[in-house]
C-alpha cells in the first residue's frame, strides 16, 4: 500500500534560507509535524555550500566571492565544496528506520540514487552509478565534484548529481545537486587551489570529471525533472505525494 509523502516545490531561496529550511523540515519529520518528504528547490544567487567541516579560507577566495557576488553557505552535511547555480537540488527527509532507506548510509545512498536514475531514464537519460571499488573517499579541500562517491550518478562517466547525507535523533536527511551546466567559469575564480592533497583536482580538470545535463546534450527543462523524480520516487518508496499548490500538474 502506498504511504503519503509531503512534496515541496520551492521558489529559488539564499544559501541560508536553503539550509535553515532543510534543517527545519527536519526537525518537523522528528517531532511527527511533517509526513516524510520530498522536496526540490534552487538557488537565487550562485551559491558555495561548504561541507560541514570545511574551513572557508582553505576552500574559497572570500575576496573573489565578494567581488563577482558569489554567496557562501556551510551545510549541515560533510562532503566538499558546491557550487550551486544552474542545478536542481533535492531534498529527502525521512525516520532513517524507514524500510526506503534503511540500513547503512550506502545502502541508503544507494536507494536514492536508483530513484533519480529511474528518474532519468524516464527522460531517456543513460546514467550509472559509481561502483564501491571506483569510489574515492575523504573530505579534501576541493569541489564535491572533481571525485565520484559510491553510488553516486554518473552520465557518459562524468558525475552529474553529488549528494550528503545527514542523521541526527533518528531522521535521516540526504541533499544532492542535480548538474544542469556544470560552472566553471565560477569555480576557476572562487576555488582555492588544492595543492597539498596529492590527488588534487584543479578546475580546469574538473570538467574531465563532472558535466550538467545540458552539457552532455540532453535538452531537458527543470519542471521535466523535478516530474520524473517525483514520479520515480512515487513508485520507489512507493508513495502518493501530498503536493504545494505548484505540483497540481503533478
Amino acid at each position: 500500500m502506498n504511504e503519503r509523502w509531503r512534496l515541496i516545490l520551492d521558489p529559488p531561496l539564499s544559501g541560508r534560507e536553503n539550509m535553515d529550511r532543510d534543517m527545519a523540515l527536519m526537525k518537523e519529520v522528528l517531532t511527527g509535524e511533517s509526513l516524510p518528504l520530498l522536496r526540490l528547490y534552487r538557488w537565487s544567487k550562485p551559491t558555495i555550500s561548504l561541507g560541514r567541516f570545511q574551513e572557508i579560507d582553505q576552500v574559497v577566495d572570500l575576496e573573489a566571492c565578494r567581488k563577482i557576488g558569489v554567496d557562501l553557505v556551510h551545510r549541515p552535511t560533510g562532503g566538499r565544496a558546491v557550487l550551486h547555480d544552474r542545478e536542481l537540488t533535492y531534498s529527502i527527509i525521512v525516520p532513517e528506520k524507514h524500510t526506503f532507506v534503511s540500513g547503512s548510509v550506502l545502502q541508503a545512498y544507494r536507494s536514492i540514487s536508483s530513484g533519480i536514475i529511474n528518474a532519468f531514464r524516464q527522460l531517456k537519460i543513460d546514467s550509472e552509478m559509481t561502483p564501491v571499488e571506483e569510489s574515492k573517499p575523504g573530505p579534501g579541500r576541493g569541489s564535491c565534484f572533481d571525485r565520484p562517491s559510491a553510488f553516486e550518478i554518473r552520465v557518459e562517466g562524468r558525475k552529474v548529481v553529488g549528494s550528503a547525507q545527514l542523521r541526527r535523533d533518528g531522521v535521516l536527511l540526504q541533499h544532492g545537486a542535480i548538474l544542469f551546466s556544470l560552472p566553471l567559469d565560477l569555480y576557476r575564480a572562487v576555488l582555492m587551489p588544492d595543492n597539498r592533497l596529492q590527488d588534487s583536482i584543479t578546475p580546469d580538470l574538473l570538467e574531465e570529471k563532472a558535466a550538467g545535463l545540458h552539457d552532455l546534450g540532453y535538452n531537458v527543462s527543470y519542471t521535466q525533472v523535478e516530474r520524473a523524480l517525483v514520479r520515480a520516487f512515487a513508485g520507489a518508496i512507493p508513495a502518493i505525494f501530498t503536493s504545494l499548490p505548484r505540483a497540481a500538474g503533478f
